[in-house]
Parts: C-alpha cells; structure tokens; sequence
C-alpha cells in the first residue's frame, strides 16, 4: 500500500511543487492588474448605485408626493358624524379639550375620558351648554385594562354609547435620554402611551366589527416616524403607537371590515399642550402648533378617513418622498435632529 502510494506520489508533478507555488500556477491568487482593475471600478458602482437609488426614488416617490399635493387642493368629502358618539381620551384640556369642541360643533355626542375628573366635567358642561349635544365624563386610567373594560360598562349602563369613534388622544411627555430617564417616570410614560391605545381599542372594536361601523383614531407624533434623541423612551412609546395602528389596520383588512371600521393615525409636529413642551421648545426650527391648529387638521383627517394624517399636512409630503430615500439623505435628517437638539439646549450659536 505504501509502495503505490509513494509511485502516485512521484507521478503525480503537482505533488512535488510548493503549495504556494502551485496556488499562483492554478490562477488562485489575484494578479496585480487584476487589484488595480477592482479598485478603479469601484467608484464607478458607488456611483451607479446612488443612481439606482435615485431613480427609486422618482420612481417610487414622486407620484406620491403628486397624489398628496393633489389631494392638499382637491380633498376627498368629509363624512357626516352628526348624532355618532364619540370617545376621546385625554379629553379634559388640551389637544383632547380642542377636538372635542370641534366634533361636538359637527353635531357628535362626546364621552371624556380622563385622569383629572374635573377637567372632564368642566369641559362637557362646557360642551353641553355651547352646543346641545350629549356630553359625559368619566374618571379613568386607561394604562389599565380593568379600568377600561369596566369603563365600556358605565357608558352602556348610563345609555351614553354605542362608541361610533375612539381617539386615544392620552398621553405623557419626558424629554430625556435614556441614561437620564427617572425609572418611574419613564414606567408611566409607556404605560399610559402604548397601554391605553391597545386596551381601549380591545374594549371598544368588538362592537364596532359588530355593528359594522366605527372609527379607531391613534394619536401618534412625527417623533414616531422619526427618531427622537432627546426624548428616547417617549420617541419609542410613539413608534409603538405608529405600529399598533399600521397593524391593526392590516388586520381589519384581511378580516374584510376595513370598509365599515376605519383607522387612522395621527402625527403631529410639537403641540403646545403643556407647560414642559413650551419651556423645552427655546428655539424649535419651526413654529410649534397650538391645540387649536392641531385639532383643526386632526379633525379634518378623521373625517376625511385617512389612514395616516400628519400635521402640519404639508409634512405628510416629505414624509411619504422620505419613505424612498437613500441612506444619505436620512443622514442629512440625523443632523438636522443633532442641529435641532443644539438650538434647543443652547448648545450652538
């Protein structure tokens, strides 16, 4: 065995060759011009791959910023909601307090709901005596389940239902980062934020899939669109938010009742709704939104049924064109954010 071993051997020439030597001789290594070749055609693929992604983006992204222009001149009808029963969460001041005004100027019957019980109270008798619609108020903390559940009980013993609209509109502010984040602040924050969106929407969609008509509204932000550093535990409650809605939305879809159970999800830009937002916002890029303005086109969009409302709506244009852009220019929003920061905590002149 041995002895054929050794012939095969000797026979063989490549067996006698250094196997550094035969590796060049079989082509394996890389020749000098062929390197050359690679590195001088390497510019030329980054070029044409930003072309590529240039084009996707005409492609792709322009004739939805056409489509939202157009529909910003030539908007769809408004439903009529006269008599339907609305439920807004948050409902005792601020962006809750103004859209509620609006609804109930439209004929709707409003439920409150909110923490500070006298703040919903004073704002229904305000609602009742303005306009003569129904108006209730109840104290709940929507982070919980049980209070929610047992909620939906009040509002069909008191006759003040069926809940043809729900607008989670509750919510908690922190500007922070996440290594400066107070455990039990942040711990409300996401309870409140993301809790009370699911919870209520589980109490109250079943009547709405039965009856074939409701409206589920989510208030989201833009820092749900787009990563929010100075505010990491609040940015991440709203992208929560932004993908419970964009699921749910596909779940009424497949089930076949996306017709006659609408959603949208809202994302404004920086409401002044409490005092802590006016004193963060020393000297935002753009003017920040009133209650008052917000609402307007909040209302707007859930009367138009559309699935995703921005405010202002003339961001709904970027952000739709921004859904196709190459990774370069997502940087150039990343320093915008950086430069935003820097304005806003007097860390750059």
């Amino acid at each position: 065995m041995s002895s054929s071993t050794s012939t095969s051997d000797r026979s063989d020439p490549s067996s006698c060759v250094d196997p550094n030597r035969r590796e060049e001789a079989t082509g394996g290594s890389t020749s000098p011009s062929h390197v050359r070749f690679v590195i001088a055609l390497e510019p030329l693929l980054t070029v044409l791959s930003i072309v590529f992604d240039l084009v996707k983006v005409i492609l792709l992204g322009v004739p939805l910023l056409f489509r939202e222009i157009y529909s910003m001149f030539v908007p769809r009808p408004q439903k009529d909601v006269r008599g339907q029963v609305v439920l807004v969460t948050g409902g005792g001041n601020g962006l809750g307090r103004a859209m509620a005004q609006l609804l109930a100027a439209r004929g709707c019957h409003l439920v409150l709901v909110d923490i500070d019980l006298a703040a919903a109270e004073r704002t229904a008798e305000e609602i009742k005596q303005q306009y003569g619609v129904s108006t209730r108020a109840y104290r709940v903390d929507v982070s919980k389940y049980d209070q929610c559940h047992q909620l939906a009980a009040s509002i069909e013993r008191d006759g003040a239902g069926p809940v043809d609209i729900l607008i989670n509109n509750a919510g908690l502010i922190m500007f922070a980062f996440i290594n400066d984040s107070d455990v039990e602040r942040a711990n409300s924050v996401m309870d409140v934020n993301m809790k009370s969106h699911i919870w209520m929407t589980k109490v109250f969609l079943d009547g709405m899939i039965k009856r074939k008509r409701g409206h589920i509204v989510g208030i989201s932000s833009m820092s749900g669109m787009y990563a929010f550093p100075w505010g990491v535990v609040y940015s991440a409650t709203k992208f929560a938010v932004s993908g419970f809605m964009a699921s749910l939305t596909e779940q009424l879809r497949i089930q076949g009742i996306s017709k006659s159970v609408r959603t949208t999800c809202v994302n404004p830009y920086y409401v002044t709704t409490r005092k802590d937002v006016v004193e963060f916002l020393q000297k935002p890029r753009f003017a920040p939104l009133t209650c008052d303005q917000a609402a307007r086109e909040i209302v707007k969009g859930i009367l138009r049924e559309d699935i995703v409302v921005t405010v202002p709506r003339l961001f709904g244009v970027f952000t739709r064109f921004m859904l196709f852009f190459p990774v370069p220019v997502q940087q150039l929003v990343r320093d915008y954010l950086i430069r935003e920061y820097e304005l806003n905590n007097n860390l750059h002149t």
